[in-house]
């Protein structure tokens, strides 16, 4: 049986880069048995494969190499088990963390997707709503540096990630008072009364609705052309204006160029 075996061959018959070797010697997790000192090539030992066998089923469960050290240190069985505990744990964190991520990027792509469908703009139309959960903070504005105030305001109260506003905040209106001036804004998702949030229960049921794209500047026009079409045809709504920016239509970082939507309901 062959006694030394050189660094390449240990690469192969264990099918893992030579560069991972070099490292786990340099951390002194798995160092080679011999070093000729006239070449400075590493040799391991027939007595090192079981121990290797167990270093690569550790990091085959992602434990980190610090704690392979440590078990290492120790080599019992007990503090094995505690490894595994530990990163058990850790594990499950993560495998939290990407379901969360997941789950948001399924959403984005199913938001972005219903975006994509709107044909008609600067018209209104008659739409079906259903029951939403609305969390509101009353509070005017005019500027763009008090609306993103109001954001970061809306976020700590809610635990809402300012970062993912798109399909999420929006922006109040009440009816007939100029248009120049919002009222506040505010948050619409599913389950916010979870959070523990005093929310209102948006209902469901028929809405005009406009889409339009431009800036929070062009939206005056089209609420006189919401209370233009109201009044033309003797509609009867409730409540307040609800504004939404539903996605960019550039790429720009610094364009104010969206895709947006005016709605109210109709009684």
């Amino acid at each position: 049986m062959k006694t030394r075996y050189s660094i390449g061959e240990m690469s192969k018959l264990f099918e893992i880069p030579i560069t991972t070797l070099r490292h786990y010697h340099n951390k002194g997790i798995f160092t080679a048995d011999y070093i000729d000192e006239e070449t400075g090539y590493r040799y391991y030992s027939y007595e090192q494969f079981e121990l290797l066998n167990n270093i690569l089923n550790l990091r085959y469960g992602k434990v980190p190499l610090n704690k392979i050290k440590e078990y290492l240190e120790k080599e019992n069985i007990h503090s094995l088990k505690e490894v595994f505990i530990e990163q058990k744990e850790a594990l499950n964190q993560k495998i939290e963390e990407l379901v969360k991520a997941k789950n948001n990027i399924e959403e984005r792509l199913s938001y972005i997707e219903r975006v994509e469908k709107i044909e008609i703009f600067g018209k209104v139309i008659e739409e079906i709503r259903g029951e939403r959960e609305i969390f509101s903070i009353w509070k005017e504005f005019i500027e763009e540096d008090e609306l993103e105030l109001l954001v970061r305001e809306l976020g700590k109260e809610s635990n809402f990630s300012c970062r993912l506003i798109w399909g999420k905040v929006g922006l109040l209106m009440e009816k007939n008072k100029g248009y120049k001036k919002y009222s506040g804004i505010y948050l619409s998702g599913e389950n916010l009364s979870k959070e523990k949030l005093k929310v209102k229960k948006q209902p469901a049921g028929k809405y005009l609705t406009i889409y339009f794209k431009g800036s929070r500047e062009d939206s005056i026009k089209y609420y006189e052309m919401m209370d233009e079409y109201i009044e033309k045809k003797n509609i009867e709504v409730i409540g307040d204006y609800y504004e939404m920016a539903l996605a960019s239509d550039r790429l720009s970082s610094g364009s104010k160029d969206y895709i947006r939507m005016i709605e109210i309901k109709k009684k």
